[in-house]
This record gives C-alpha cells, sequence and structure tokens, in this order.
C-alpha cells in the first residue's frame, strides 16, 4: 500500500464465519482466523475534521501501510516531536495523522451511518512507562491466546498499543449489542489477566484510531 487512498474501492464481503474461544470466565467470542483478511473497514486522511472517509481498507493492507509507508513515517516523526507537549502533541495527532474506523464501513463517520460491520474492535492501552515496554505489551497481547488481535502496533504516543482483536457478529442480536459485549469482555479480561486497564473512550462503533508508523507492527497470518 503506497499514498493514502483518495479514491474509495469496491471490495466483494464474505461470509462471516465464527467460533467461541475464552477462559471459563471470560468469552470472548471471536471470529474463525481463516476470515481475518477479509475484515475491512473505512480509511479516513487527516485532518480528524474530515468525517467522510476517503476509501476502504483490510486488515493486511493496513498492517502494510503502518509498517512500511514512507509517508506515514515522516508524518509520525513530525507528529512526535511535540511528545514532550500534550497539547501541542494532541493537535499534530488530530491535523497529520490519517485514521480507520476499526468497526466497519461508514457512509460518514457517525454511528447510524454504518455500512457494513467488520467483526474488529480497538482496544488502546496508554500511559505505558516507556516505548520499550509499550513494544513487550505489543508482542505479549498479540500472543495472547484468549485475545488473538488480528493486528497489533505502537501507538501515536510511543508509549501506548492498539490491538484490532475480532469478534462474533450475532444473526441474532444488534450490531452494537454484539459490540458492546466483546468490547466489556476484552476489557475485562486485560484486567484480570494482565492488569491493564484499556482506554475506555473507545467505545462507540465509530470511534476513530489514528494511525502510525510502527515497523515490527504485527500481523496474524492465516492459520496461526
Amino acid at each position: 500500500m503506497g499514498a493514502p487512498p483518495t479514491n474509495k474501492e469496491t471490495l466483494s464481503l464474505p461470509a462471516i464465519r465464527s467460533e467461541s474461544l475464552g477462559s471459563s470466565k471470560f468469552k470472548l467470542k471471536l471470529k474463525n482466523n481463516n476470515t481475518m483478511k477479509e475484515s475491512i473497514m473505512s480509511f479516513y486522511n487527516a485532518p480528524i475534521t474530515n468525517q467522510v472517509p476517503n476509501g476502504v481498507v483490510s486488515i493486511i493492507q493496513l498492517h502494510a501501510y503502518i509498517s512500511t509507508n514512507e509517508w506515514l513515517r515522516e508524518r509520525t516523526s513530525r507528529t512526535r516531536v511535540a511528545l514532550d507537549d500534550e497539547k501541542r502533541f494532541r493537535q499534530l495527532k488530530q491535523s497529520l495523522l490519517p485514521y480507520v474506523t476499526p468497526a466497519g464501513v461508514f457512509s460518514y463517520r457517525k454511528e447510524d451511518r454504518l455500512l457494513f460491520p467488520s467483526g474488529e474492535l480497538v482496544i488502546d492501552i496508554d500511559h505505558l512507562a516507556s516505548p520499550e515496554e509499550a513494544c513487550t505489551w505489543r508482542d505479549t497481547l498479540f500472543a495472547d491466546e484468549r485475545l488473538r488481535p488480528d493486528l497489533a502496533f505502537i501507538s501515536p504516543s510511543n508509549t501506548g498499543v492498539k490491538l484490532f482483536v475480532p469478534y462474533r457478529l450475532s444473526v441474532t442480536a444488534t450490531i452494537e449489542w454484539a459490540f458492546d459485549e466483546a468490547r466489556r469482555s476484552a476489557w475485562e479480561y486485560l484486567e484480570w489477566r494482565y492488569g491493564l486497564k484499556a482506554d475506555t473512550s473507545n467505545a462507540d462503533l465509530s470511534r476513530a484510531c489514528f494511525l502510525c508508523h510502527d515497523s515490527s507492527a504485527k500481523l496474524r497470518n492465516r492459520g496461526n
């Protein structure tokens, strides 16, 4: 994936198969891994005030973009220059970095404008002690057999981790209900298993997830 998408792509939408994994205490309902690479979501060019998507991306495309794209690497470096100034950093992040809506494809970034759910939710772990600790948690959580994230990468702050975790889309319940149940289960599991508190602001379907360069971002391969 090269420069940011500028035109909307037309993708065939796969059937969703699923299975349930989890401990006896926390039942995380995850999608079958064979469909992981078919999850798609809306991509938005910066700034954050741009609420109309510029295209759609799959998780495998997103991983390539995060880990190899030079344009994104340069934007990430420009943003992190202000890490010591929280207000300035926030301004730069919102004005320079592109973002996605991990929950799915939207016609406009608003919860009631969802066109197609991805079956993915984003988990943010923020305010870790150092970039080195963030890398350790990225790798540890990616390897977790209950969560089984499809994608894991370091946050723009350089001291946080973003996880894209798959969940089951129910044919008998609303998308909102399935999303909320999976999100709560994942948050509870992280605190119970690791003592980690997720960012609870990621509570709605249309929540934005900023992208940044991480050459060691983790992608779950088919069959792993």
